[in-house]
């Protein structure tokens, strides 16, 4: 289940945020005026940012200042199918809650293979039982933050106040404005920082404040696991997303190449 761990984790969120406010030069509607105001609006993505941060800047630069762009591996493939198993499993969720027709999960459980593949197909069968369980346990009990799922999915943001981009879309938000990113692919301090420059585009679209985030990992590798961490998008988190989108911003107003990077594929 996802709804009760996060529940019990927003109590340590609440200490967190208590003990270590945001202050309002960090949000997101503070764009005109630095830190957050960028040194220029390229319209970058999140992705681009997160990316640099882990493996440099030299990728960027060449997609941006020359039009070459690597071509995807099988990792960021795997990833794509991820994230569409993901979003599948959310809207067939919240389809059925509206349609009062339940019973089709199994009719939807017994045809996944017909729309994926191999352990995609497993984990899409999964995640439609867990959020399944999630809406009809939202149903019949009021939880914290976060028990609201299922979640709205592939949520466009116009981040272009913050230098981003006017498509940017988050994986899912969740009830009281919390933001979803769905990660496969190791670990990483760059995740976090993903979800920092969401929250932060979301609050510069919506005016309104956007203290939590969860963070999902799927790794396929060795059977199917789904790992759920909350987090505080903390002040901390917040200057180093905008240090990194300084840092990549710089990179591409200079006709200097930067220096290469090294960075394994990661979802």
């Amino acid at each position: 289940m996802i709804g009760y761990p996060l529940r019990r984790a927003m109590r340590t969120l609440h200490e967190l945020r208590e003990h270590d406010p945001i202050p309002p030069e960090l949000r997101g509607w503070s764009w005109d005026r630095f830190p957050v105001k960028p040194r220029a609006r390229l319209g970058l993505a999140v992705s681009d940012i997160a990316y640099g941060y882990r493996c440099g800047w030299r990728t960027l630069w060449y997609k941006k200042k020359r039009g070459i762009a690597p071509e995807p591996g099988p990792s960021a493939q795997l990833g794509l199918e991820i994230h569409e198993a993901f979003r599948q499993a959310m809207n067939d969720v919240l389809r059925l809650s509206f349609s009062g027709r339940p019973w089709e999960i199994g009719w939807l459980l017994s045809t996944a293979e017909r729309r994926f593949s191999g352990k995609v197909a497993q984990l899409y069968k999964q995640l439609l039982v867990i959020f399944a369980g999630e809406a009809t346990a939202s149903a019949v009990t009021e939880g914290g933050m976060g028990a609201g799922i299922p979640w709205l999915t592939e949520y466009r943001v116009d981040g272009w106040p913050l230098g981003l981009s006017r498509q940017l879309r988050v994986d899912a938000m969740g009830d009281a404005g919390i933001v979803v990113e769905l990660k496969s692919g190791k670990r990483g301090r760059w995740q976090e920082i993903s979800l920092a420059g969401y929250a932060l585009a979301f609050e510069s679209f919506k005016e309104v404040p956007v203290d939590y985030g969860v963070l999902i990992n799927v790794n396929l590798h060795d059977g199917i696991t789904i790992a759920v961490d909350p987090i505080y998008v903390s002040p901390d988190l917040r200057r180093e997303f905008l240090n990194a989108r300084d840092e990549a911003i710089d990179a591409l107003l200079s006709d200097e190449e930067p220096a290469a990077g090294s960075c394994g594929e990661e979802g």
